[in-house]
């Protein structure tokens, strides 16, 4: 899927005024039709994206001299800008790209819609059949169709089926990059990561990438480009953070941020990005206080069971459960206050207790949660104000990963719908926000909105 998006354009479509005594003509005659032509191509251009509808397979013609003859089978497919391409009948083509010995060059076969308005036609012609172009490109355009890739080894000329289709080697046929007709996703969301040479910061690279690629089975109304935003902690405050929605933010690296780099995420926050900042249990030893907490609670369940036992044992565990409670309570405070100085500088109070009321979207859109997914066998800990959003427990490392294939199915599906639950709380607040921001001037406002609801 591409990442790009024509959207359509902000024109008011003119119908032709029908009145008894009109005379029709050529031009108005065209005029009726182009009017339907372009409210088609309208509803199909703001509600899918473009792609192969069915067929347009593509095979090796065999026993040809250079191996490079291809055969194009029947097909439709939809352009970016809703125009049916029909293929009906099967077409050959050659490729002609051949890189240098010891090179590689990917290659793109491609269709693409053709208006018979701009081709020459014979005089008295009374029809005339739309029709398609196929294509053999280094760079698609944005009205072209894929029908099929083929990475090309310099000095081999013979094409290839691939042995297998979801692994294509080089001179072999790639569908990989082949698109089909869906809605588009209602928000488009980029993540940004900063990085200050931590050990986990590729673990966290990983798990963000998970997450993302998530998003096409478990939320296709939300699509996240693949790639990760990185920035340096260091040099924060001179990069533009405008392109992500969301940016994931160690807590011990913001501590360390100068000046500069906290003006930039309070901009940042301003324009409706969400700054999160993470905290894994060890960071703030809470780690051995969660299992320890987790085990007084296993042995008084145990002792409820045994009269005599709880009767020994019960007022004392119970007695530990409560202060254990208390110094997480504590520990959870003093992360808070060490955080408080940093937030009025990015234009946030922590006064406010910050927790999540149960219709708030980081627990219930586009999934319900009665209790967060769970880091070390322990619920996370998420508070937030407005766009700062604090989680104590790495859940990251939950989302994806080589430690992720060790964790039961159910806690890594539960990991994974809560990150959708922030990507898609990130996407809507920016969006909204950036809605209620006012236009230029009024010669400027069109090409202001048109960029304004481009993806980012």
């Amino acid at each position: 899927m591409s990442d790009f998006r024509a959207y359509p354009r902000l024109n008011e479509f003119e119908r032709l005024q029908i009145s008894d005594g009109l005379a029709i003509n050529a031009e108005r005659w065209q005029h009726a039709h182009n009017y339907h032509r372009q409210r088609q191509n309208f509803q199909y251009q703001a509600l899918y994206e473009p792609g192969i509808i069915y067929g347009l397979g593509v095979a090796i013609v065999p026993d040809q001299p250079d191996g490079r003859l291809l055969q194009i089978q029947p097909g439709v497919a939809i352009d970016i800008e809703g125009n049916p391409i029909i293929v009906k009948q099967p077409e050959e083509f050659r490729i002609a790209s051949e890189p240098s010995t010891g090179q590689t060059l990917c290659v793109h076969l491609a269709v693409s819609h053709v208006d018979p308005d701009t081709l020459r036609r014979a005089a008295g012609t009374k029809t005339v059949a739309e029709t398609f172009r196929l294509v053999e490109k280094v760079q698609l355009d944005p009205r072209d169709v894929e029908l099929c890739r083929i990475q090309l080894q310099g000095g081999v000329t013979q094409l290839q089926a691939p042995d297998d289709v979801f692994y294509p080697s080089l001179n072999q046929l790639d569908f990989r990059g082949r698109c089909y007709p869906i809605p588009y996703p209602q928000f488009q969301v980029q993540v940004g990561q900063v990085t200050s040479d931590r050990a986990t910061d590729q673990a966290t690279t990983q798990g963000l990438t998970a997450l993302l690629r998530s998003l096409t089975g478990l939320y296709p109304a939300l699509r996240g480009i693949p790639t990760i935003q990185t920035v340096a902690a260091t040099a924060l405050g001179q990069e533009s953070l405008l392109n992500c929605q969301v940016l994931y933010l160690p807590y011990t690296v913001l501590l360390t941020l100068s000046n500069p780099a906290l003006q930039r995420l309070k901009t940042y926050l301003a324009q409706g990005g969400v700054v999160l900042v993470v905290a894994d249990f060890t960071e703030v030893n809470l780690l051995e206080l969660l299992d320890m907490g987790r085990e007084l609670r296993l042995g008084l369940l145990e002792a409820e069971r045994d009269r005599e036992l709880f009767e020994q044992t019960g007022s004392q565990l119970k007695a530990e459960i409560t202060a254990n409670q208390s110094a997480m309570t504590q520990r959870l405070t003093d992360l808070e206050q060490s955080l408080a100085p940093i937030a009025l500088k990015l234009g946030r109070s922590l006064a406010a207790p910050g927790t999540l009321p149960e219709d708030h979207p980081l627990r219930c859109q586009p999934f319900v949660f009665s209790q967060l997914p769970c880091r070390l066998g322990h619920p996370i800990s998420v508070k937030t104000w407005d766009g700062l959003v604090l989680v104590v427990g790495d859940i990251s490392r939950t989302w994806g990963g080589e430690s992720a294939l060790e964790l039961p199915r159910e806690m890594l599906r539960s990991a994974q719908e809560w990150g959708v639950n922030l990507l898609h709380f990130a996407a809507q607040r920016q969006q909204w926000m950036q809605s209620m921001q006012p236009l230029p001037a009024l010669d400027s406002a069109t090409d202001s909105l048109q960029r304004r609801v481009q993806p980012m």
